[in-house]
C-alpha cells in the first residue's frame, strides 16, 4: 500500500497539469476526478504511507481563515462559491509532498509538466504558422496580434513560466560525451517554449521566464547570470525586428504606465482592505468590490475603473483585500517556513539541483504575482501549491544518498 498514495496523487496531478492549458470547457468532470484522486491519495498516505507531510497545521489555518473571510464577507454567498475549488486545491500541497518522496511518481509528474508546456507551445506556434491552433482548431487573430492557440486568454500561458524550471530539471539529454551537446534537447525545448510565449505578447510571462532562468542558474552554473543581459538584448532585438506577438506595441504600452488600468484596480484593492482590514471581503469577491466602486461618484480625480475586472492583478493586494491581515499573515508564515525548507534542500548535495528548480518556480510566482496571477484561477493555485509541496518535501532532512535510492 505504500505505493498507492504516490501513484494516485501522481496520476491526479499529472492529469490536472496536462488539462490546465486547455481551459474550463474540459473542467467540470475532470476536476472532480482529479480532486477525488488527490483526496484518496492523501488519505491512503495517512494510513499506509511513510513520507512525512509538513506544515499541514499552517495550511489548515490558512484554509480556515479563508472560510472565515467568506462567511463574514458582505458578498458571502458569492465568495463561498468562487473560492470552493481553491480550498479543495490546497490538497495539491500535501499530495506534492507525498509524490516528492517517491522517485517514480516524481518522474511521472515531471514528464507531465514537460508534456503540457511542449503541447501548449506547439499549439501556439502552429496557430501562428497555419492560422489555426493544432488542438481545437481555433483560428488565428485577424489582426495577427497575441496568438493564444487553444487557450481562452493569453494570461493562461503564465503556467509555462511557473513550471518551466521544474520541467527542465528532468534529466532529458543526448547520450553523447560532450556536456554542451548533451544538453541540446533541453536547450531546444526552452527556446521553443519562449518563442511560444513571445507570440502571446504576455509581458508578465516573459519577465517570469527571465527571472526563473536566472534564479535556477544562480544555484547551479552561474554562466547564465553573466550572459543573461546579452541574451535578453539579442532576444529582444529579434522579437523587435520580427514583431513577434506585436512586441513593439507591447513595449510601447509598457513605457506608458500612466495608461495602465491596473493602477486604478490596485487603488480599489487598497480601499477595500482599509474598509475590512482583519478578515477582508472574502476570497474571490473582487469582482463585486470593483463593480461597487464603479457606482461611486468620484470627486478625487481618479478614473472610474473598468468593468468586469474579476481579480486584482496582484496577489499580495488580493490577499489583503479579500482575506485581510489574518489570511495574509498565515500565507506569509507558511512560505517563510518553505523558504527554510528550501535552504535545507540547497545545502544537501542530493537535492541541490531539484531545490534550485523549486526555488526558481516559487520566485517566478512571487515576481509575476506582483503584476498578475490570482488565487482565483485553478491553474495558478495548482502551480503554486505544487511547487510549495515540493519545497516542503526537500526540507525533510534527506540523507546524502539520492532520493531515487531512498524511495526505491
Amino acid at each position: 500500500m505504500k505505493r498507492v498514495a504516490p501513484a494516485l496523487c501522481a496520476i491526479a496531478i499529472a492529469a490536472f497539469i496536462v488539462w490546465m492549458p486547455l481551459g474550463r470547457p474540459f473542467a467540470s468532470w475532470l476536476s472532480i476526478i482529479v480532486l477525488a484522486s488527490l483526496g484518496c491519495g492523501v488519505l491512503a498516505h495517512w494510513f499506509f504511507g511513510d513520507a512525512k507531510v509538513r506544515h499541514l497545521t499552517l495550511l489548515c489555518a490558512f484554509a480556515f481563515a479563508g472560510f472565515l473571510s467568506a462567511d463574514f464577507s458582505p458578498y458571502s454567498e458569492v465568495s463561498v462559491r468562487r473560492s470552493g475549488s481553491g480550498l479543495l486545491l490546497l490538497l495539491v500541497f500535501p499530495a506534492a509532498q507525498i509524490i516528492g518522496a517517491n522517485a517514480r511518481a516524481m518522474r511521472f509528474v515531471q514528464r507531465a509538466i514537460y508534456l503540457a508546456i511542449g503541447v501548449v507551445a506547439m499549439d501556439i506556434v502552429w496557430q501562428y504558422c497555419f492560422n489555426q491552433s493544432l488542438l481545437l482548431g481555433v483560428p488565428a487573430p485577424l489582426d495577427r496580434w497575441r496568438f493564444t492557440g487553444s487557450l481562452t486568454n493569453a494570461n493562461e500561458v503564465g503556467f509555462v513560466a511557473l513550471l518551466l524550471p521544474l520541467a527542465l530539471a528532468l534529466p532529458i539529454a543526448l547520450a553523447l560525451p560532450i556536456p554542451f551537446v548533451r544538453r541540446i534537447p533541453q536547450a531546444c525545448f526552452a527556446v521553443f517554449s519562449v518563442f511560444g510565449v513571445l507570440l502571446t505578447g504576455s509581458r508578465t510571462t516573459l519577465g517570469g521566464l527571465y527571472v526563473g532562468a536566472n534564479v535556477r542558474s544562480w544555484f547551479g552554473s552561474r554562466v547564465f547570470v553573466k550572459w543573461s543581459l546579452v541574451l535578453l538584448i539579442v532576444a529582444a532585438s529579434i522579437a523587435w525586428l520580427g514583431d513577434f506577438g506585436a512586441f513593439r506595441r507591447r513595449v510601447g504600452e509598457t513605457l506608458q504606465p500612466q495608461n495602465e488600468t491596473r493602477l486604478e484596480t490596485w487603488h480599489i484593492a487598497v480601499d477595500a482592505f482599509l474598509e475590512r482590514p482583519i478578515l477582508g471581503n472574502g476570497p474571490g469577491a473582487f469582482f463585486e468590490i470593483n463593480e461597487a466602486s464603479r457606482k461611486i461618484i468620484r470627486t478625487d480625480g481618479r478614473e472610474t475603473p473598468a468593468g468586469g475586472m474579476p481579480w486584482v492583478h496582484s496577489v499580495p493586494l488580493e490577499l489583503l483585500a479579500e482575506r485581510g491581515l489574518l489570511g495574509t499573515a498565515l500565507f506569509a508564515l507558511l512560505f517563510a517556513m518553505l523558504a527554510r525548507d528550501l535552504r535545507r534542500g540547497l545545502a544537501n548535495p542530493a537535492t541541490r539541483a531539484w531545490s534550485a528548480a523549486i526555488a526558481a518556480s516559487l520566485t517566478t510566482f512571487a515576481t509575476m504575482s506582483m503584476l498578475d496571477l490570482t488565487l482565483l484561477k485553478d491553474w495558478c493555485s495548482v502551480c503554486l501549491w505544487l511547487s510549495a509541496g515540493f519545497a516542503a518535501s526537500v526540507g525533510e532532512g534527506v540523507p546524502s544518498e539520492s532520493q531515487e535510492v531512498r524511495s526505491d
